[in-house]
């Protein structure tokens, strides 16, 4: 029996282009197909590809572009569902505080809301457990050098191993 999957719109970041197009992914969401650690890349259908200092101007067209996961910085989507499951995305059945966060890494500045069990341990956020990308929530990404490149979106993966600061902003809930 074939599994269900379904295409997804996304924009995902790496550290000098933006690529817009649409991801294959399963029931586990983007975020079971992005911490998948038996896959290194990430296949993009339609990608339009743009530089990120000249983020209006297309440079390329690809029926399809295979990026590897280490070189993802972020992911935003359209829909909170494209994430996946919210088990996956909480990491089990324990009680969920969010957080206001920014988090910065040499490419990008991030501010949203995080989920997280328990009390906010950024160093147990960025250096403990298996999964590479952190869900956020209500974010925006801004490129350090170019603030002309901003982007919102009700949700997106984050690549901790990109993070070099992070920290609380203020309680959500």
């Amino acid at each position: 029996m074939p599994l269900t999957t379904r295409l997804i719109q996304v924009d995902v970041f790496t550290a000098s282009y933006r690529i817009v197009g649409k991801v294959r992914i399963g029931s586990t969401g983007l975020i079971g197909l992005l911490n998948d650690d038996t896959t290194s890349y990430l296949r993009v259908h339609g990608a339009v590809l743009a530089r990120l200092h000249m983020p209006t101007k297309l440079v390329a067209r690809y029926e399809f572009a295979e990026l590897t996961k280490r070189g993802i910085h972020a992911v935003c989507v359209r829909s909170r569902d494209d994430l996946g499951p919210l088990v996956l995305l909480r990491g089990g059945f324990s009680r969920v505080l969010q957080y206001r966060v920014n988090a910065i890494s040499q490419v990008f500045e991030y501010f949203g809301t995080f989920k997280w069990t328990g009390k906010f341990d950024p160093a147990a956020i960025l250096v403990e457990g298996t999964n590479d990308f952190l869900a956020f929530y209500d974010g925006t990404l801004q490129a350090v050098l170019f603030p002309n490149l901003r982007a919102e979106a009700p949700a997106m993966l984050v690549n901790r191993r990109k993070i070099d600061i992070f920290a609380r902003l203020e309680d959500a809930s």
